[in-house]
This record gives C-alpha cells, structure tokens and sequence, in this order.
C-alpha cells in the first residue's frame, strides 16, 4: 500500500514536471501561432480584399516565407556541431525571435505604406512595396527556419521518449492558444475598422498600432520561453558521461552535411516516402491563402469575421490534436490515422463549399471547425512520426531536413493556392464561387490521392533504414 503511494506521488509529480516543461516551451509555439494569424491572415486579407492587389501577386508575397525551408538542414547541422557543454538550441532561438518580431513590425510597415499608396491616383511605387514584402518575408523564412529547427532539437534535448509526446501535446496545444489570441489581437487593434461604413482612417490607425506593440510581444514571450532551460541538459551531461555526445569535438562524428543527406537519399523508400509526405502537405495548405478570402467574397465577412475564423480552425485542432495523441494513433498507427484525417479534411471542404449557395454561415463555420479537426489529426501523425526517427548526435540535421521538406509543401501550397484562384478568376470572372470551388476542388482530390498513396508506405522498415544507415556514418 505504501509503495503504491509512494509511486502515485512519484506520476503526480512527473505529471507537473511535464506539464511546466511544456507550458514554458509552449511560449515559442504561442509566438509563432500570433505570428501566424498575422501574416496569413490580416495582412493576406487586408492586401487583397481592402487594398486589391491580386491573389496571386500576395501568395507569392507572403507564401515566400516557406521557400527558404532549405536553410533548416543547414541550422540544425550548425546546432548539432556544437561542442558539449555549450548553449547548443538557445542562441539560435534567440536571434531568430529578435529577427522575425522585427521583420513583422517591417512587414506591418509594407502593408501599411500600400494602403495609402492604393488611394492615390497614380499608386506610386506599388511595385517596390510588394517587392519589398517579398523580400521581407523570405528573411522571415529564414528566421522562423533557424529557431523552429532549434527550438525541435531542444524538445528532444530535454525530454525522454516517454515524456515526449505528452510534451510536444501541451506545446502545441500553446500554438493554437497562440492562434486565439492573435485572433483576439486582431480584433482589438481593428475593432473600429470592423464596423459597417468604417474608413480607412480605422484601418491605417490599426496598422500603427500593430507595428509598435507585436514586436516586443512576440519577442518577450520567446525570452521567457526557453532562456534558462538548456542548461538543464548542460549540468546533465556534465554529471554523465552517458548524455548527449560532443559532436563538435569527436572527429568522427563531425560528419559533412552532404554525406549525412546522401545517406539518407540511399534509403530505397526515401523519395516515395518524402513523395507522399509532400502531397499530403501541400494538400492539407492549398486553401492557406484563401480561406478569409472566401468569406469575405463569398459571405461578406468583415475583417474581424474572417480572421476569427482561425479561432474555429484552432478549436477543431486542437480536439484533433487530442483525439490523434491519446486514442488514434495508438491503436491505428500514424499511417492510418493521417488516412482518417485526410477524408475528415475533404468532407468539411466539402461542407464549406455547399454552404456558400444558400449562404449558411453557420455551416461554413462548422466546416472551418471540422478541418482544422482534419488538420489537427493529419499534423500529429506526422510529427510523431518524424520525431520517432530521430538519433543522438544528428538530431538537428534530422529534424531540419523534415522540416524543409514540409515547410516547402506547405509554402507551395499557400503560393499555388493564391495562383490558381487568380487563374480561374481570370478564365471565368462573372463567377466568384466557381473560382474558389476550383482550388477546393482540387484540394480535395489531393487529399485523396495521398491517402490511397500511404498505403503503399513501410514506415516500419523506413525508420529501420535511418537508424542504421546513419549509425554507420558514427
């Protein structure tokens, strides 16, 4: 009896542990989810359903971000390679942090300087301003590549295999806190532009504000995140020798970037694999750009309307992240729980579509809701999965070249996305709906395709293939 206590007493504390650990760590992820609604939201609305730039012309502005995806092999090689004993995760996070509240605050500027350009006449320099937002958002790209890599690495760092999953599961439950509350930010900086009839006064004076307070918010709640924790793994690997492995200072394992990846190119299911993962994706994202632009094009949403639906999408995520964490997975593996959530995802496109004829905005929201479930269940499938393969002492480099590879899917989604609905604007431009049931249309036969595809995968013998091949290059 005392035993059994003494062990309860031992799970409750644990449970505490994890639960801090996650919240603390989560901070990162609730910057990112603000960031988020930001950029893919507002300033993807407001560029073109307030100012009227084209679709496309934005996508490509804003989806940019995601190309440099390439870099997060090179960060987390960079990472890795850090000598023992030494902040290895935390500088990177840090200065990526201070790089993209910064870059926000420029990008705010850009959307800004466009909306007062818009009324003139002429509309001087339109142009140069989109060309500078591009620009801006790459450097983001590469910002969020350089501490999301980082900010992985140092999960795995800290937790064991067994705590994990309930960490990573409060980590991004914190990203779709983020994703409310940048949601409500939104709202209360622009709640006079929301109004019927409000001028563009509202909207201008919502930009400065946004300028001015986001930057120090999300740099703030980065700093509190994580500075301070990774010298739990430091004073962990200097009381053992049986911690993580001096990389930096072992000439063996200092192996070059190129033969890591070319290893990882000899697995035979590597390229279906990355196929699959790839389609499925840019599958999940191709209404990135779109959706607020649906409802305001279709249902007549305001500004405030359309970016609250990313609190419908975050709700549905989140119960998706739940019932993929602790009931689906576990008994159906993540091939076909991502399967489920695919066929989740086309029938809450579908739903959306059909509401939009007899303008059912109850229904569309409902829909909203059921694929941010779809999202949530197909997304933790997936990173379970990556983090399942992961190996001491190329941790970074791992994560990194997963990471990319979806930040590329998903970054050529947002851009097609924006592409395509300008494509059948353009082909049929007396029918609103039609162009937007084009890409739906399309995302939805994605979906599909990837899910019949899974069942062609061995995750199995592929995880096997990673561990051993690169073991050998150690």
């Amino acid at each position: 009896m005392a035993q059994n206590g003494c062990e309860a007493f031992v799970l409750k504390i644990g449970t505490r542990h994890f639960i801090r650990l996650g919240l603390r760590l989560g901070l990162f992820q609730l910057s990112l989810g603000i960031l988020g609604v930001l950029m893919l939201g507002l300033f993807n609305r407001l560029l073109i359903a307030e100012i009227g730039l084209p679709a496309a012309v934005v996508a490509l502005a804003i989806g940019s971000q995601q190309l440099m995806g390439f870099t997060r092999v090179w960060f987390g090689n960079r990472s890795d390679r850090i000598a023992a004993g030494r902040l290895k995760r935390t500088p990177y996070i840090l200065i990526s942090a201070l790089a993209f509240s910064v870059l926000l605050g420029l990008a705010g500027w850009v959307v800004l300087q466009l909306a007062r350009t818009i009324t003139l006449p002429d509309q001087p320099f339109v142009g140069a301003w989109v060309g500078l937002l591009t620009l801006i958002s790459i450097a983001l790209g590469t910002a969020i590549s350089a501490g999301g890599t980082a900010f992985s690495a140092l999960v795995v760092d800290l937790t064991s295999e067994r705590e994990r999953p309930r960490v990573l599961a409060v980590v991004w439950g914190m990203r779709l806190l983020g994703v409310l509350l940048g949601s409500a930010f939104v709202s209360r900086l622009f709640g006079a532009a929301c109004e019927a009839g409000a001028s563009g006064d509202a909207l201008r004076t919502g930009l400065e504000q946004l300028i001015v307070v986001s930057p120090l918010l999300l740099f703030g709640l980065v700093v509190f995140s994580v500075v301070g924790l990774e010298h739990r793994v430091i004073e962990r690997v200097s009381g053992t020798q049986s911690g993580m492995a001096d990389v930096a200072n072992d000439p063996q394992k200092n192996v070059p970037l190129l033969q890591l990846l070319g290893r990882l190119r000899a697995i035979p299911q590597f390229g279906r694999f990355v196929g699959v993962l790839c389609l499925f994706t840019f599958s999940m994202f191709l209404n990135d750009a779109v959706l607020e632009t649906y409802g305001a094009a279709v249902f007549g949403m305001t500004i405030c309307a359309t970016t609250a639906l990313n609190a419908f999408l975050a709700l549905g995520f989140f119960v998706g992240l739940g019932v993929s964490g602790f009931l689906l997975v576990e008994r159906m593996g993540n091939i076909r729980t991502a399967q489920i959530g695919a066929v989740l995802g086309t029938t809450a496109l579908a739903l959306m579509l059909l509401s939009a004829p007899w303008q059912l905005l109850g229904f569309f929201r409902l829909g909203v809701m059921l694929f941010g479930l779809s999202l949530g269940i197909c997304i933790h499938a997936s990173f379970t999965l990556m983090f399942s393969f992961v190996e001491e002492g190329n941790v970074g480099v791992l994560l990194g070249i997963w990471g990319a590879f979806y930040a590329y899917s998903r970054g050529l989604a947002t851009i097609s996305g924006g592409g395509l609905l300008t494509l059948f604007k353009t082909l049929n431009p007396d029918h609103v709906f039609g162009s937007y049931s084009g890409v739906f249309g399309l995302q939805i036969a994605g979906l599909l395709v990837a899910a019949v595809l899974m069942r062609r995968l061995d995750v199995d013998a592929f995880r096997t293939n990673v561990r051993y091949r690169f073991r050998e290059l150690v």
